[in-house]
């Protein structure tokens, strides 16, 4: 049965009889009813049937008159048009962790995920989150929902596959335009296919569709960044000739650790990608490209001065990147940047900002303070898109620049701010003392601790960073995978002082660091951890530093939590002799290395994760 509703705007209401000059419906509502008897029999395979005895089944769905192009806009049509979305309220999330940012006549925009979901299948990472747009005209009461974004981020291991056919290939990227996310389209390329059955679902996509390369008939002359996934990307990261000429690069890891260009047909590799939900379905979009990364003290963000501080400088920030970005076609090779917070007019100064303005932590007053990083993301902008942000800024009208129902260039332009605080990989300066924030590998839930400073003991000022890398990487905490990641790193120093009376261990000049890597496919070196006796040591972004305590005797380094399924792994050293006998087994809490330390000589050791033996 199909039943036909109308809306009637002036009662809000829904009505089966249709209003005069109305012919067509808004919603249809579908009845499907499915009835057997007792004679029928259920296949249950190609041996076994049964029967079922006699019953039925209805299922019942809504169908709406509004196409999906048309969902994923701003503000539908009104008017005269029939066509009507029902007013869905919505709830802004929760300061501090969700902080919304303005566009302008009453419409603002938000990450609703405070923590980037991250799902751990086996060793590599899924991440999510979404961005919601909504319109808030009364100021706090009323907020209706306008637009929802759905992003993932995932890490995967990948098998490279060279085509030899036109029907071998992937798609283009899925690029904003400014009203709706479009799908690329299939184009024959190099692409890659999941090799581990472990890892996220979204990895047959991201395999398949992260390569360049190839001709398109949608490919637009004069933009060739539209077709590309990070059209940032030097020319030197893409190959040249063969069956590859024109896709990026993709690296593995050899035995040593050291990455190697994979450019034969059957190579594995290791790929990030950024997908997002277009028509109900997932589809790999452009990287993301972090252009600016902001942190704070525990209490920064807590107050309504502090959000609109914030939210201001975010607002301006990006207005100002568009106003440096114009129509010009050196956008790709001469970015714009975004303003940091000194480099508004007038200045924004955050809290713990400079060495002049330090977060101050001292025995008995705040002795533990969880600190926050936000990152500010900035879609690359195809020249169609470009086109239409200048129309509005110029003060075109919605309609006139090809977005019916915009009113600000801010609504159209594809940026958003997320929560990193559990993405970030901090670190203090000096390590440990008199201040230490915590540093864990990422795990399932956000159940991990990154960023709680902690006081120690010492009297002394502790420069604490945050990173994280500027692409897909920073949101699944990926080890690198090309030559570009330190490049591509984003910092942000905040600065304490510490006040505890007991004194902290002297420290020597003697320090011990290097890299820490993985040779073994699936296991990612970013997860493991350390700790130290006699040593002050932190983990950071590709390895560790350690400073040796003053006189110590037989200090020592342990490297954990590296597992992977019914494979023997070792962490293993060219420099550092190890201590005694190295544990490896199916339970990764008892997965750990451990190294003697030199304790005379300033050393580079390189540490890396290899399977069966050193």
């Amino acid at each position: 049965d199909v039943t036909d509703y109308w809306y009637d705007p002036d009662t809000q209401s829904f009505s089966t009889t249709a209003p005069t000059g109305r012919a067509n419906s808004d919603f249809k509502k579908l009845d499907l009813t499915i009835a057997w008897n007792d004679s029928q029999a259920f296949r249950i395979d190609d041996s076994q049937t049964t029967d079922g005895g006699s019953g039925r089944i209805t299922v019942t769905d809504m169908i709406s008159s509004i196409t999906s192009p048309s969902g994923g806009k701003v503000i539908l049509g009104t008017g005269g048009e029939t066509m009507y979305s029902p007013p869905v309220e919505y709830t802004p999330g929760q300061n501090p962790d969700i902080i919304s940012i303005s566009l302008g006549d009453n419409k603002f925009k938000e990450s609703t995920t405070p923590l980037p979901d991250v799902i751990r299948t086996d060793e590599l990472v899924e991440t999510s989150f979404d961005v919601v747009t909504y319109s808030n005209p009364n100021n706090g009461t009323g907020a209706l929902f306008l637009r929802r974004e759905e992003f993932r981020a995932v890490s995967c291991e990948c098998t490279l596959r060279i085509p030899d056919a036109s029907i071998d290939g992937g798609l283009r990227p899925t690029v904003w335009e400014g009203s709706d996310y479009v799908e690329g389209e299939f184009v024959s390329k190099p692409y890659g296919e999941s090799a581990n059955n472990q890892q996220s679902g979204l990895c047959n996509l991201c395999c398949r569709d992260h390569h360049d390369g190839g001709t398109g008939d949608d490919d637009v002359f004069g933009d060739p960044g539209r077709s590309l996934y990070n059209p940032f990307r030097a020319a030197g990261d893409y190959h040249t000739s063969g069956g590859l000429a024109g896709n990026h690069k993709h690296y593995n890891r050899d035995r040593d650790g050291n990455a190697v260009l994979v450019d034969q047909d059957g190579a594995t590799y290791v790929e990030a990608c950024r997908l997002v939900r277009k028509d109900g379905f997932f589809r790999v979009a452009q990287d993301l490209r972090q252009e600016g990364l902001n942190a704070f003290p525990a209490d920064y963000l807590d107050e309504a001065a502090e959000i609109s501080e914030y939210s201001d400088y975010v607002t301006a920030a990006i207005a100002s990147y568009e106003f440096q970005m114009g129509e010009g076609g050196q956008y790709e090779t001469t970015p714009p940047s975004l303003p940091r917070p000194s480099q508004m007019t007038p200045a924004v100064v955050f809290p713990a900002s400079s060495p002049l303005v330090r977060s101050v932590m001292a025995e008995g007053g705040v002795e533990e303070q969880q600190l926050r990083s936000r990152g500010i993301y900035v879609d690359f902008m195809s020249a169609e898109l470009r086109g239409k942000i200048n129309c509005l800024q110029s003060g075109g009208s919605g309609e006139s620049c090809g977005v019916p129902e915009v009113s600000t260039a801010l609504e159209i332009l594809p940026f958003y701010d997320v929560q990193l605080t559990w993405l970030s990989r901090w670190n203090e300066t000096p390590s440990n003392y008199p201040i230490d924030v915590s540093n864990e590998a990422i795990a399932n839930g956000n159940t991990h601790s990154r960023g709680l400073a902690s006081l120690t003991s010492g009297i002394a000022n502790s420069n604490i960073s945050s990173k994280v890398h500027s692409g897909n990487l920073g949101l699944t905490g990926t080890d690198p995978i090309d030559p570009n990641y330190l490049s591509e790193l984003e910092t942000y120093m905040l600065y304490a002082k510490a006040i505890d009376l007991s004194a902290p261990p002297t420290m020597s000049t003697v320090r011990i660091s290097g890299s820490i890597t993985s040779s073994v496919g699936g296991v990612k070196a970013s997860d493991v951890e350390i700790s130290a006796s006699g040593a002050a040591c932190d983990r950071t972004n590709t390895g560790y530093e350690c400073l040796l305590e003053e006189g110590a005797v037989n200090p020592r380094f342990t490297v954990s939590n590296y597992y992977k399924n019914n494979k023997t792994l070792l962490a293993c050293s060219s420099v550092l002799t190890t201590h005694g006998q190295e544990h490896s087994g199916d339970d990764p809490a008892l997965n750990w290395t451990r190294f003697n330390l030199p304790d005379s000589t300033t050393t580079l050791a390189n540490i890396v994760i290899r399977e069966d033996s050193c």
